[in-house]
């Protein structure tokens, strides 16, 4: 993993400085916010100047402003890539230059030139950056930050889906948790981003065991990582909706907070409904899936737990919503922001401060190994129907093998050949997949299961 030195900022006495340079559509859909054309929702939180300096100075308690979004931006060209990709991007590059965020937390850029033309494009407010390597087509997960990021650390889930689902993609990302350690005028910050694999089919989700083993390992790697910071903080597209066990999973492992949830509410704005993906009003959302969820999902979140310092949420809402001045939104999923601040009146301001320890409750584990049961037996007949493939292909092969000529049909020494090509080519995948990638796929339920049996004391 390679970590990128800071890009020297454009600053004058020390406060950040807005650069406007450029007259893109972007610009022009900027302005069009400002004149209020626009839902409010559509930008980021853009504070006074008078406390934007006041907190640079170090005046006051510290507040953290963080966003999350996932981008969807595939590269390749529509319909295989992502639609108005470089548009919606350009887009997203100009609202981050007007914003107030510290920290900005982005999933589903799969391409790290776009990622470095980002962050060059923001270096001006985003001095630190880093993309989280993995996988063929890279994580897409990644952090742009304010503060100085003083190490990171990734974990590649042992459990990404199938390779041979081609047209999913999962396991050609290689999804991950990566981590940040921020340095935040002192105090400590644990930054986590993270992308579980999609669900896809809720009536017959075949990857229900792999989100669910992701979700446990995601809460272990916060868990032991993060004993040592100030505040966690925890974002990303979970592809898991709150009534979910991984959500359970994530929460009560971790010990983490929701700060949807949490949020004060402030705003009477009737599209800030939390949901982030598959909404009616989002452009991308395709017909079909408003029928079984009309009001669209809530799939990406911002979590946090104090450790070491008492920090309160002030604020959390929906945000990069439709692109002003288009009838375009930023993503196919909505972005959250949350605002957080140093509670000096619960002892922000004492060394000794340590939050109250909190018991677990591991009963929601049973229902996790039930779901990994599950997904181990369906492992154990699929390698029995592949093993089944093998020998049957072996025996066409060895059939096709003791034909000395079919010269009295047409072309039929070629289909011979081409016959052997296909199942040889079959043969090896049956193997290599039922009794190779199976076997790896059982071996990482198992670790999985054994680590909830130790907890649960079986």
């Amino acid at each position: 993993m390679l970590e990128t030195g800071p890009v020297p900022p454009t600053a004058t006495n020390g406060i950040r400085v807005r650069n406007r340079e450029g007259s893109s559509s972007a610009s022009t859909a900027v302005a069009a916010t400002r004149s209020g054309s626009v839902s409010s929702i559509s930008s980021p939180m853009l504070s006074e100047s008078a406390e934007r300096i006041s907190r640079e100075s170090g005046d006051g308690p510290l507040n953290i402003n963080i966003a999350t979004l996932n981008c969807w931006a595939l590269p390749q060209p529509w319909p295989i890539g992502s639609s108005d990709r470089r548009l919606r991007l350009d887009a997203l590059v100009e609202v981050l230059r007007q914003s107030d965020y510290d920290i900005v937390c982005l999933q589903e850029l799969w391409s790290e030139d776009d990622f470095l033309d980002i962050a060059d494009r923001t270096s001006h407010l985003f001095r630190h950056k880093h993309y989280f390597h993995s996988g063929y087509t890279g994580s897409g997960t990644c952090i742009l930050s304010r503060w100085k990021i003083q190490s990171t650390l990734i974990h590649r889930y042992s459990l990404n889906g199938f390779p041979h689902h081609i047209h999913r993609g999962d396991w050609f990302g290689g999804k991950v948790v990566g981590l940040a350690e921020i340095d935040a005028d002192g105090y400590k910050l644990c930054v986590y981003t993270t992308h579980l694999h999609a669900e896809y089919n809720r009536d017959n989700d075949l990857y229900l065991p792999h989100r669910l083993a992701q979700a446990f390992e995601l809460a272990q790697f916060v868990r032991h990582t993060s004993r040592d910071a100030d505040l966690i903080i925890l974002t990303g597209d979970f592809n898991i909706e709150p009534e979910d066990l991984g959500y359970h999973v994530i929460r009560n492992l971790a010990n983490l907070r929701d700060a949807w949830l949490d949020r004060k509410v402030t705003s009477s704005n009737e599209r800030d409904t939390g949901m982030t993906c598959d909404r009616p009003d989002n452009c991308y959302t395709g017909k079909a899936v408003l029928k079984t969820n009309p009001q669209g999902k809530r799939l990406d979140y911002i979590m946090y737990q104090s450790i070491r310092k008492p920090f309160s949420i002030v604020s959390c809402k929906n945000c990069f919503d439709i692109i002003p001045g288009t009838m375009i939104n930023y993503s196919d999923h909505l972005g959250v922001e949350a605002q957080f601040r140093l509670d000096v009146a619960a002892g922000g301001d004492k060394a000794d401060w340590a939050e109250p320890p909190v018991d677990i409750d591991y009963r929601f584990l049973e229902r996790a190994q039930d779901i990994l049961s599950e997904g181990e037996k369906r492992i154990i007949w699929d390698r029995r129907f592949f093993g089944a493939i093998c020998f049957l292909v072996m025996m066409l092969i060895f059939g096709i093998s003791q034909i000395a000529s079919a010269d009295s049909i047409p072309f039929g020494n070629a289909l011979i050949i081409i016959g052997q090509i296909v199942l040889t080519l079959l043969l090896g995948f049956s193997f290599w997949h039922g009794m190779v990638f199976l076997t790896i796929e059982r071996r990482a339920i198992t670790e999985t299961k054994w680590n909830i049996d130790a907890m649960l004391g079986t």
